[in-house]
């Protein structure tokens, strides 16, 4: 619409739904896909819009009626509507609902990580940086990885959860029997630790990886690797949770998660800790789960 009335010969035509014309009250709030991410993160009823609404009189109702928590989320979420709007018109690169959710939810938890360093001490170093840092309040955060025994011919794979105060709540590991590549194992990893977690919570998670490339394979299209395969199961067991983040973690913030999977070798089996039990590391490891 911009270039329109700058005698532009483009169409107005939103490149999404190709329904309606895109103004940016269609692209942020109003388009299909738009209203979808909105429902995702239960922000639908903040960010409603009236007849002839303007972006700036959506945004004032949304100071007005909502919380802190809700504004930050509300301008990042736009922030990544709009990302992926571009990403989609000048590159062809598309971004799922989920995608467009996943990147504000990062957004969000990266700023209130600069927050809370800043808070502690306004001359954090870089080495304070890449300590496991507690999720937001009411979140929990699961870290995992994998990791190769000698010859490459198993997999282990760990995962630890953790509530808002650093609390430990669950721990699991296994062995994945068969060779597989670097960036397959990291995969395999989430898909059991998303099957893990689903058992016994889908709300309000956090899943934090060391592998990057597989962080940054759910903002992307997928190809038909075996890879790209395992990532796509994620993110079909990714719907099932109703607010859900997957994030980048250094590898001295992931130790906990990378000594499970190594311990995993000296395993029988899946294997499993619960807070609730005492005892509940029982195989002569010597896990710090602080």
């Amino acid at each position: 619409m911009a270039l329109r009335s700058k005698m532009v010969n483009v169409s107005s035509c939103c490149s999404w739904c190709h329904a309606d014309v895109e103004d940016a009250v269609h692209v942020l709030f109003t388009c299909g896909i738009a209203r979808e991410v909105w429902c995702s993160v239960g922000l639908q009823n903040v960010v409603r819009v009236i007849q002839n609404d303007t972006v700036m009189s959506i945004l004032k109702r949304v100071l007005e009626v909502g919380t802190r928590e809700q504004w930050i989320m509300v301008g990042l979420m736009c922030w990544s509507l709009w990302t992926r709007r571009n990403k989609w018109v000048w590159e062809r690169v598309h971004m799922s609902a989920f995608g467009i959710k996943a990147m504000a939810l990062n957004l969000v938890a990266d700023w209130k990580r600069a927050r809370a360093s800043e808070g502690a001490n306004r001359s954090v170093t870089t080495e304070h940086c890449k300590t496991w840092v507690k999720p937001p309040e009411g979140w929990i955060k699961i870290n995992i990885d994998a990791s190769f025994c000698a010859g490459g011919s198993n997999v282990g794979i760990g995962c630890v959860a953790r509530d808002s105060r650093g609390r430990f709540l669950r721990a699991r590991c296994n062995v994945l029997h068969g060779t597989a590549q670097v960036r397959e194992a990291e995969a395999c990893s989430l898909k059991e630790a998303l099957e893990w977690i689903r058992g016994w919570r889908t709300e309000k998670c956090i899943f934090e990886s060391d592998a990057k490339l597989l962080v940054d394979a759910f903002q992307r299209d997928r190809g038909r690797s075996n890879f790209d395969t395992i990532v796509e199961t994620c993110s079909s067991s990714l719907k099932h949770f109703k607010e859900v983040s997957i994030v980048f973690a250094s590898r001295s913030a992931n130790s906990v998660a990378h000594v499970l999977a190594q311990a995993a070798y000296s395993m029988s089996g899946p294997t499993e800790w619960f807070s609730a039990a005492p005892d509940f590391i029982s195989c002569n490891l010597e896990l710090d789960l602080n």
